[in-house]
């Protein structure tokens, strides 16, 4: 049994509780949030749609960090705070000899992620990043496609990534303040930058254009990645449009297209001169597929090496240069 902890009780922190307490090899002991209104474990939205409440009966409560590491004895902690302070608190975790599960972006700055990365590599423990969509079965699917050659060679992939701004319903939070979030392009449209990464690795270079609108930092963002012996590959954000959320993304191969997010939010085949096809998808959460491969590596003794530190440090790096050619007006930044 893993005695387990939670730092920062916001929308995702309580997806993470929530995916830990499903579990029967692990115990959830501890939660540390500065707003003592978010201790009583009330729902919170999410952009992927409303949240759920949280039983906090038999959990104890801690305003920090600092307050639950000197009490609890933990094997496993989920760092779901603002981005700024990611890094800093799973060094310190590490530190006290505790596996790190961060969430996305693993840190504000690359030498953040860099530091994060060293003190990880000489701490004994497990550091992994939570970039789910390595663990999304639509975009799992575009992976096995790829890595198959079942449909040919992938020829383009074109993403899209949108929603209003965090602070639309009159909240200020700190995600409006890019100076901590990174903006749009760090905090939501990393999400596309890790997927291609992982997809096809590091591209010789990027593309970007981009505008500030809510938080000082770049909100609207399209880039091309450049593969020039790959495929094409573009993916657009944006926390500047009205209603709900939005995830889409068409992945063209030679013999058919993986199609999600256009139409609808299922996942489409479609080949030359046939109806689209409904894929059906194993009905699991990517959360709690992440959260599941952690706790099992842990468990193992083994490095999980399906989102490796250095990895997403390299999705940092990628997001960087997103961001300097933005600034730059669209100059093309080679990595």
């Amino acid at each position: 049994m893993l005695n387990v902890g939670v730092i920062g009780f916001g929308g995702l922190g309580h997806v993470h509780a929530a995916a830990y307490a499903k579990r029967t090899d692990v115990s959830l002991v501890s939660v540390a949030d500065n707003d003592p209104e978010r201790l009583n474990g009330k729902a919170i939205e999410l952009n992927l749609g409303p949240g759920q409440s949280f039983d906090m009966r038999n959990v104890h409560t801690y305003p920090g960090a600092d307050e639950m590491f000197a009490v609890e004895k933990l094997d496993l902690v989920s760092i779901c705070l603002p981005t700024d302070l990611h890094a800093a608190c799973a060094i310190q975790a590490l530190k006290r000899g505790v596996h790190v599960l961060c969430e996305k972006p693993m840190s504000r700055t690359l030498r953040e992620a860099d530091a994060l990365v060293a003190t990880q590599a000489c701490s004994g423990r497990l550091l992994m990043v939570a970039q789910c969509l390595r663990f999304w079965p639509c975009y799992e699917r575009v992976v096995a496609a790829h890595r198959s050659g079942e449909f040919g060679r992938l020829l383009m992939l074109s993403m899209r990534r949108i929603s209003a701004s965090p602070g639309s319903g009159g909240a200020r939070t700190w995600f409006l303040d890019g100076a901590r979030s990174g903006g749009c392009l760090l905090d939501m449209h990393i999400h596309d930058t890790d997927f291609v990464n992982y997809l096809l690795g590091m591209p010789e270079a990027v593309v970007a254009t981009g505008r500030t609108h809510v938080t000082g930092a770049i909100d609207n963002s399209f880039t091309q990645y450049v593969f020039p012996d790959g495929p094409v590959v573009m993916a657009e954000s944006s926390w500047s449009y009205g209603g709900r959320f939005c995830m889409a993304f068409a992945a063209i191969f030679e013999k058919a297209t993986l199609e999600m997010g256009y139409r609808d939010n299922d996942l489409h085949l479609l080949r030359p001169g046939q109806a689209p096809e409904k894929i059906q998808l194993p009905g699991v959460s990517a959360y709690e597929q992440e959260i599941g491969y952690l706790i099992d590596c842990i468990k193992a003794g083994a490095t999980p090496d399906r989102c490796l530190p250095a990895s997403t440090r390299e999705t940092m790096r990628i997001a960087m240069a997103e961001e300097r050619s933005a600034l730059a007006g669209g100059r093309r930044v080679k990595l």
